[in-house]
């Protein structure tokens, strides 16, 4: 990927107890599991892309998650002012990727037209789905819509040199990946398109789904876009935390 090279940084915010059959579909043996909720920052050294916002900790309360800080608090750790962070991708609208949006004032945030069309469309409301959505912060989206800070993509788009987002679908109608050029090549933050290593690498979608072809198909995109199979980076798999680099407690970069 032409561009840009950047570092890239996992901060882990929550942690969860969950088992096989809530991470696998078609898995019912419910083994036990965790899950761990990241933020990611992409730093060229001159600005910072923020991918993801996470939840708030009344969510986490509400649903049940371990919350171990705030994003903004883990951004600060890095030396990311969140007040100056002008770009927040958001990779699809399900509840732990949609909240702490007032925390980046000066932020335009970056949406597939498709998720915003879906989430707010008639299906939104149907128990399959609503129980992934946070109504507050879908209200909270729309209120920046009206205010210009959403920009809207339709398939795949540069956000700034050497970050690019793509659309893929499959977990959600418009859930799409970031590719980020790095000194080793390109890498792939996956988000919820393979919630775990084992996802993409076995080919075993994640549960929670919108269209199951099209998380197959997202898994072979993910592959054609990574210089490296070790440059894919799931969007929740506590493994993370344990094949990158530690920079601080919960806090890890890609080498």
């Amino acid at each position: 990927m032409a561009g840009t090279n950047h570092r890239v940084f996992a901060i882990q915010y929550a942690h969860r107890d969950t088992n096989s059959s809530e991470c696998f579909h078609g898995d019912y043996r419910r083994e036990p599991m965790t899950m761990d909720y990241f933020v990611w920052a992409l730093s060229d050294g001159a600005r910072t892309v923020v991918v993801d916002l996470g939840f708030t900790e009344p969510v986490a309360a509400r649903r049940g998650r371990q919350f171990l800080r705030s994003p903004a608090d883990g951004l600060r750790q890095i030396g990311v002012d969140p007040d100056r962070v002008e770009h927040v991708i958001i990779t699809h609208f399900h509840y732990d990727h949609t909240g702490n949006h007032a925390a980046f004032p000066s932020a335009t945030f970056i949406v597939q037209e498709s998720e915003m069309a879906f989430c707010t469309g008639p299906l939104a409301s149907a128990g399959a789905f609503r129980h992934s959505l946070e109504a507050d912060d879908l209200h909270a989206l729309l209120d920046l819509n009206f205010a210009g800070r959403l920009a809207f993509v339709n398939g795949d788009a540069e956000v700034v040199p050497g970050v690019r987002v793509h659309h893929v679908g499959g977990h959600t109608a418009g859930m799409q990946i970031v590719s980020v050029a790095t000194e080793r090549g390109t890498a792939v933050l996956t988000s919820d398109a393979s919630h775990y290593y084992q996802n993409f690498e076995a080919r075993r979608p994640f549960n929670t789904l919108h269209d199951l072809p099209g998380a197959y198909a997202a898994f072979r995109r993910i592959r054609e876009l990574a210089s490296a199979s070790d440059l894919i980076l799931p969007g929740h798999d506590p493994l993370v935390l344990k094949r990158l680099k530690p920079v601080a407690p919960g806090i890890v970069e890609l080498v």
